[in-house]
């Protein structure tokens, strides 16, 4: 891993009018910084800014989500194989999941790239927090990754078994492309 790298990228949205602006930090740690603004698929007006802070190998340390047109602020904080609100609420709910997708970026995609072990084309299967840009909220969800080539991941959808995806990364790991979904320009 690089040492006190930091870049910016920016993904625009293709299946809904939104873009993503991210800052991403690689130290001691890496930070993932994003802005995005936009409607949801569901033609919902949001502005909303994202904080991952991972330790060097990708573990999950702490996410927060900010609505920046009203109140809401979603805070997580990992401890071990448990999750914690920003008041230090246990969240049972979510015990054991190692990763989160926040919907209204690609950066999250990145983080079971990074964090599976991929053996060939065999799919993995993995437990996520996810976060629904429109109900503002958290849910725990499955997805399923599997590695196609150096640079292309497969990502199939559960709830929606129909929706396949091949993502493709660039050295670092993070989305160039995700098809239906993100465009990084």
């Amino acid at each position: 891993m690089a040492m006190n790298k930091t870049r910016t990228i920016v993904w625009q949205a293709l299946s809904w009018p939104s873009t993503v602006v991210h800052t991403h930090t690689v130290n001691e740690g890496i930070h993932g910084h994003g802005l995005a603004v936009g409607k949801t698929d569901r033609n919902i007006p949001f502005a909303m800014e994202y904080d991952v802070t991972l330790m060097a190998d990708w573990n999950i340390k702490e996410v927060s989500i900010k609505s920046l047109l009203d109140e809401r602020v979603i805070k997580l904080v990992h401890k071990g194989y448990q999750w914690y609100d920003g008041a230090g609420q246990h969240l049972a709910e979510f015990d054991g999941v190692e990763l989160v997708d926040i919907s209204i970026s690609p950066f999250t995609n990145t983080l079971p790239i990074k964090r599976l072990r991929f053996e060939g084309e065999q799919p993995q299967k993995v437990d996520i927090i996810y976060f629904d840009e429109n109900k503002f909220s958290l849910s725990r969800l499955q997805q399923i990754y599997s590695k196609v080539d150096k640079r292309t991941y497969r990502y199939q959808d559960i709830v929606l078994p129909d929706f396949v995806s091949d993502i493709v990364v660039d050295d670092d790991g993070l989305v160039v492309d995700f098809p239906k979904m993100f465009r990084r320009v």
